[in-house]
């Protein structure tokens, strides 16, 4: 019995110890935290939730710590807390209420609005969370009922401004305006009240039928806006809502500036630019409206209603390209979303986009015939020259036009093409019988100008291009071994035909060769991950086809001590033996000229590099910029077993297509074809020779896009 009784006395003793310790430090972090010393007094905080987790002095406490932190989502949890373990005390349900309606939780408050309101129907705090809690929500019904049952308990500012809130939500605008006439008799500075005055006038503007109550609305909602700003100038809120009032008096220019002060305040979200922007449009200034909305649509690339707007502002603005992309933009947008967009809309967005169409298409007429120009098979003037062994004929080559075109035709076969494309490149592959006299090519544009070039068809040699493998050495039947853990081959080889080399492809990729000669070298690297074969396929001008398999077997990996590890790493730099090619175009011929800093500028970009080298080569024309890259420079890099190559390019440029073009000096700024395609010069560049390890291209072009600038690795 005394051994129980001590016991007791011990576990009361220790629960009395941990109660002080709670207070104590309850004490200690209220201190702290009126001095201002909030670190100190959450870590205050913190021991007395460690001494007993549901101490609810330490956890209201806190959270009136974390109010002042800012910290919301901490002071809900730590409310939550405190509702739980006290469901019957109405204030800290209200509180718990607050800090969810504060958090971002609306549903979370309501339902603790409701627990303080079944304990006590007069909790005044109570029913004004739930008004703005079912306002969040969007329970206009429920927000009504909650505004009345505390108006009806007592007569404030604040009940009779969320009376006008849940009554503008339910859109009874006149007894909202009434309600906030009478928050601004008894509280001239209720800076709240102004902004709901102002949105309520607008939308009775928007109801009145006579054109003296529309005019009186409007004067009302600017008066009261401008009492508002007079006691706090950096409003943004009274702005907006003067400058809607402003607009709707067609007082363009007072409205832009009322926006613009919310930019110059730091406001920048869609909003204001939104804003703006129907400003703009409505005075006329549809450039700056564009400009508006192409910053929103940075961000918000699939908002509806921007895309719309610009596509308003481009037509009035005679830019009927981007009109018709934004509304073709909108209306998939809108096909995307069923759930928000009417068939009605949907129909009236289509119909605008066609309209549009109809007017850039009208706009573009022109009677011009498209230009063809074959490129293969092999020509000479009107003659093809084309294998007599071939039943199938590859003809290929490109249609210069203004407008889009409609068709492309080879001996009536619909060739392959780019319809968005101007200018596009095609390929088709017809049969063509042995007696067969001619090739007939057909394009047609949108507008029915139509172009026929009739080529005569001359047969030639069948006999296939000769082709050799130096690199690596295959025995009779066609085998090489590949060095065990090595998934990577360099392939040399000649290729030879009396009419000239047309293409060297190994393993479905072009190699690095000296196209349209009798006899070359060729050279390329093959990535042979999981492959035991690969093909080397050689065309000569006439179509004449030399392709052979090769077989690889991979050598058995050979055991490696763990001594002579390490002295197989210890190998040269990473980036070996590096040049750097600076090409340099400004003195054009045809365009403007072009003053660059690349130089400084590669200088800069390339410092982390050590090169041995530096080629530089200045204003090229397209014949010199394809022999530089095809020829002179494979030889020079052969020569130097140079392992990194980065070739830098400043002059002008152009994206078209989806490729990425360089200009040489000779070129033209209408034809595509006098450009260089650089797209497959790393490709090109890695097959020169197998100690080629690294390349890199920059482009620091001046092209047609807002930013060309483009780095490939």
């Amino acid at each position: 019995m005394r051994l129980l009784l001590a016991l007791a006395l011990l576990m009361g003793g220790a629960a009395a110890t941990h109660a002080q310790d709670g207070k104590t430090f309850l004490k200690e972090a209220n201190k702290l935290q009126a001095a201002g010393q909030l670190d100190a007094a959450m870590e205050q905080y913190g021991f007395a939730l460690r001494v007993d987790s549901n101490y609810v002095k330490a956890l209201l406490g806190r959270a009136s710590l974390f109010l002042q932190m800012d910290r919301m989502q901490d002071r809900m949890a730590d409310m939550v807390h405190v509702a739980r373990i006290t469901p019957r005390d109405g204030n800290n349900l209200t509180e718990a209420a607050d800090a969810c309606l504060d958090a971002g939780q609306p549903a979370m408050a309501r339902r603790y609005a409701d627990d303080a309101l079944a304990l006590s129907g007069k909790n005044m705090a109570a029913l004004q969370t739930k008004v703005r809690a079912c306002l969040a929500i969007k329970d206009v019904a429920c927000a009504v009922d909650a505004a009345d049952a505390a108006l009806a308990l007592k007569a404030t500012t604040d009940t009779y401004y969320l009376h006008a809130l849940s009554r503008m939500a339910s859109g009874d605008f006149a007894t909202a305006d009434t309600d906030l006439d009478k928050v601004l008799e008894w509280n001239p500075l209720y800076e709240a009240a102004y902004i709901a005055s102002g949105e309520v006038q607008i939308q009775l503007h928007k109801g009145y039928r006579g054109v003296s109550m529309q005019i009186r609305a409007l004067e009302k909602a600017i008066s009261r806006c401008t009492r508002g700003l007079e006691l706090n100038p950096s409003s943004t809120e009274l702005l907006i809502v003067r400058s809607k009032a402003f607009a709707l008096q067609k007082e363009y220019s007072k409205a832009i500036d009322d926006v613009s002060k919310c930019v110059a305040l730091g406001r920048e979200d869609s909003v204001v630019y939104y804003q703006r922007a129907l400003y703009y449009h409505g005075f006329g200034q549809e450039q700056n409206a564009v400009n508006d909305l192409n910053k929103l649509l940075l961000q918000y690339p699939d908002n509806v209603g921007f895309l719309l707007l610009r596509a308003e502002c481009s037509e009035a603005n005679l830019d009927l390209d981007r009109a018709a992309k934004d509304l073709d933009m909108a209306e998939k947008r809108m096909k995307d979303d069923p759930a928000r967009w009417s068939p009605e809309d949907l129909k009236t967005v289509t119909a605008s986009k066609e309209r549009v169409q109809l007017r850039v298409f009208e706009m573009n007429r022109e009677p011009d015939p498209p230009v063809i120009t074959v490129v293969e098979p092999m020509r000479k003037g009107e003659v093809v020259q084309i294998s007599s062994a071939l039943a199938r004929v590859k003809v290929a080559g490109h249609v210069r036009d203004k407008s889009p075109l409609k068709a492309i035709a080879v001996q009536g076969v619909r060739a392959d093409y780019d319809p968005e494309e101007l200018s596009p490149e095609f390929r088709a592959t017809v049969p063509l019988a042995p007696s067969a006299k001619a090739i007939e090519v057909m394009a047609e544009d949108v507008y029915g100008n139509t172009s026929t070039i009739t080529l005569a068809v001359q047969r030639t040699e069948s006999d296939p291009p000769v082709v050799s493998i130096s690199m690596p050495i295959f025995d009779a039947s066609g085998t090489t071994t590949l060095p065990a853990g090595k998934d990577q081959l360099f392939v040399e080889g000649t290729a030879s035909d009396p009419s000239g080399i047309r293409s060297v492809v190994v393993d479905g990729k072009y190699a690095s060769f000296i196209p349209d000669t009798t006899s070359t070298d060729f050279s390329i690297k093959l990535d042979l991950a999981g492959k035991e074969h690969f093909t080397v396929h050689v065309e000569d001008q006439y179509g004449n086809v030399k392709e052979t398999q090769y077989t690889v077997n991979r050598a058995a990996p050979a055991p490696v001590s763990a001594a002579a590890e390490p002295a197989k790493t210890a190998t040269m730099p990473l980036m070996g033996t590096t040049w750097i090619i600076y090409i340099e175009n400004s003195n054009y011929r045809n365009m403007p000229a072009v003053t660059t800093d690349g130089m400084d500028k590669m200088r800069k970009a390339f410092a982390k590099y050590q090169p041995q080298r530096t080629v530089v080569k200045k204003n090229l024309t397209r014949v010199e910029l394809e022999r530089f890259f095809n020829i002179d420079l494979r030889d020079m890099v052969r020569n130097a077993k140079v392992n990194t190559l980065l070739v830098w390019y400043s002059g002008h440029g152009r994206s078209q297509g989806g490729k990425a073009y360089w200009i040489p000096v000779d070129a033209k700024a209408d034809d595509i074809y006098s450009f260089y395609n650089y797209g497959p010069l790393k490709g090109l560049m890695e097959n020169y020779s197998e100690s080629v390890r690294t390349t890199l291209v920059v482009s620091d072009a001046a092209g047609n896009d807002p930013s060309f600038y483009e780095l490939t690795r």
